[in-house]
Parts: C-alpha cells; sequence; structure tokens
C-alpha cells in the first residue's frame, strides 16, 4: 500500500490516492478523465528519471493494480501534453450537527428501522443500542436544490408520505439513506471513502487510515423491497464527489471541523476560519444545512397529497 501519484511533464500533481488494492488501472483512467481536461488524447506511463520525456512503460486501463509510485500523463506517443484540472469542485458538505426536530426526524427512524447494522463495517445494533450509529445520507440534505435539477425525485419509489421523505423534494427518502458507524458518518461527509456500485459496491477509501473498511461489499441483502433500497445513482454521485476531493491534483484542503463547529457552535467572530472565499462557501453551506429541516416542515405544512414535485418549491 502507499500513494500512487501522476505527474504531468513539467512535474505538476494532476491526480494521487492511497493504494489499498481496490484501484485498477481501467477505474484510475476514468477518475483521472473526472479530473482533468486536455488538447487531446493522452496515455499514462511509469515515470522513468533520465529517460527521454521521462517515460517508461505504458499503463493501459485494464484490471492490473498500479503499484505505489509516481507515474506520468503524455500524449499516446510519448511526448508532452498540455493538460488543466477541472474547475469543478467536489460538493461541500459537514458532518452532521444533530439539530433536526423531531417531526422532521423520520428519516433517522426509517433508517433504523431498516439497516440492523453500519452497512459498510457491518458492526451490529445491539438490543437497539443506536449510540455508535448514526443514519447518514448518501446526497446531502442542503444541496437538495442541485437534487431537484439532477432529477432524482423521480427515480425515488419509496411510498411513505411527503412529510417523512422530506418535503416534495423526498431527498429524506430511506433509498438516500444508510446507517453508519459514528465514525464513519463523519468520514462519508468528508468523502474519505465511498462505494463504487459498478464494481459490487465495493468500499474504496481515497486516503491512508482505512484499512479496517477497505474493499468490504456495502450489506444490502438484508433489503428486500428495491422501493427501500438506496439508489446506485447516489452512490456514483458521491463516489465522483470523493474522486473530485482526493484525486483532483493535490487535492482539496481538509478542515478541521472539530474546532469549526464542534459541538454544534459556530463561532462567526474568527476572521481566520471564516474571512476567506473558502471560509464564505462552508459558512453558506452549513447555514443552508441547518435551515434545511425548518423549511421542509414549512413546505409539509403547505402542500396537499395532489401537489406534484416542482423545483421552485424549494427555495434557498
Amino acid at each position: 500500500m502507499g500513494d500512487v501519484i501522476l505527474r504531468d511533464f513539467d512535474g505538476n500533481t494532476l491526480s494521487s490516492f492511497w493504494q489499498y488494492g481496490l484501484i485498477d488501472w481501467e477505474l484510475f483512467h476514468g477518475c483521472v478523465r473526472a479530473v482533468i481536461f486536455s488538447e487531446g488524447d493522452w496515455a499514462i506511463f511509469e515515470y522513468a528519471e533520465g529517460v527521454p520525456q521521462r517515460r517508461g512503460a505504458l499503463c493501459p486501463p485494464n484490471r492490473e493494480l498500479p503499484c505505489p509510485g509516481t507515474y506520468i500523463l503524455l500524449r499516446q506517443d510519448g511526448t508532452p501534453i498540455s493538460v488543466g484540472l477541472t474547475p469543478v469542485l467536489s460538493r461541500r458538505r459537514h458532518p452532521t450537527v444533530s439539530n433536526t426536530p423531531l417531526k422532521t426526524s423520520a428519516y433517522r427512524e426509517r433508517t433504523r428501522a431498516r439497516d440492523p447494522c453500519c452497512l459498510i463495517s457491518s458492526l451490529p445494533v445491539s438490543r437497539d443500542d443506536f449510540s455508535r450509529f448514526k443514519a447518514a445520507h448518501i446526497f446531502p440534505r442542503a444541496h437538495d436544490v442541485d437534487w431537484v435539477n439532477k432529477g432524482y425525485p423521480g427515480r425515488i419509489t419509496d411510498p411513505a408520505t411527503l412529510p417523512e421523505l422530506g418535503g416534495p423534494t423526498k431527498i429524506d427518502s430511506i433509498q438516500n439513506m444508510i446507517l453508519l458507524r459514528s465514525d464513519l458518518h463523519d468520514a462519508w461527509d468528508n468523502y474519505k471513502f465511498a462505494v463504487n456500485p459498478d464494481r459490487g459496491h465495493v468500499v474504496i477509501p481515497f486516503v491512508p487510515g482505512y484499512d479496517d473498511i477497505a474493499g468490504k461489499v456495502l450489506k444490502l441483502d438484508h433489503i428486500i423491497d428495491h422501493n427501500l433500497r438506496p439508489l446506485d445513482d447516489l452512490f456514483r454521485d458521491h463516489f465522483i464527489q470523493g474522486v473530485l476531493k482526493n484525486m483532483k491534483g493535490a487535492g482539496e484542503p481538509t478542515w478541521d471541523y472539530e474546532d469549526v463547529l464542534g459541538g454544534g457552535m459556530m463561532d462567526l467572530s474568527r476572521r481566520d476560519i471564516w474571512g476567506g472565499k473558502l471560509g464564505q462557501e462552508h459558512l453558506e453551506f452549513e447555514m443552508a444545512h441547518r435551515l434545511h429541516s425548518l423549511r421542509v416542515a414549512q413546505e409539509s405544512s403547505r402542500i396537499g397529497p395532489s401537489d406534484l414535485i416542482d423545483p421552485k418549491v424549494v427555495k434557498l
């Protein structure tokens, strides 16, 4: 195990990840396509210092595993190519603060009723003691406008009532929920690991320190009713967010959420945190995240059974 690093001809880091023996060349090529743009077709080669163009052996997209080390991205003929990183950033999300009003907590109770264990680690719930567990959204609630724009409400087949689903967006559907160990819930929100539904729902961490869950398979066999099963499209979206955050360039900076949001409090006088552009983006997200439950409660009280799903119902 170790770092796999991909550089361009000038030595700039284009992508990197921690290899647990789970990301093969085919998957890595797909991840690289998600984080770069170029003026032509490219290929990945082993990095060979002192060799013309620093080009070693070709590394084609196949099921072999990249060994930890440094690689170089060039044109297919081995000459340098101009490459840029996509401006797209991972979707902001924060570890959940337990501020959800009782009347909008149906998603938590329904997730607990469905899942007998952490779906990532398989740690079982003992005697209905959920002290070590949290109900985690796959797609974050505060981004409900993006959720609607992607058409996810139309893919939810969960038969629960609209208030139980989180209003007309249905973002609190149990099909957008999984039960996780509390520590894994925060790591999930931080995109430290993800589930790849196109590789048998295998758990793939992007950074070191997750050997205990790397390679595990998401536990879904207890969910008989497909109307209650988490959607693969949502896992794909979460996986891409993990790629954007951890595998684009040297990776996005990691916030110390315990320092910034510890205990659910925000000290707005701390200009060192909130003064910059990144801090302002996090503040905007956190406010939307905390106001979401209130908006859902207000909207649910206004809608009737004949109301259709309408993006205009949701306002930020």
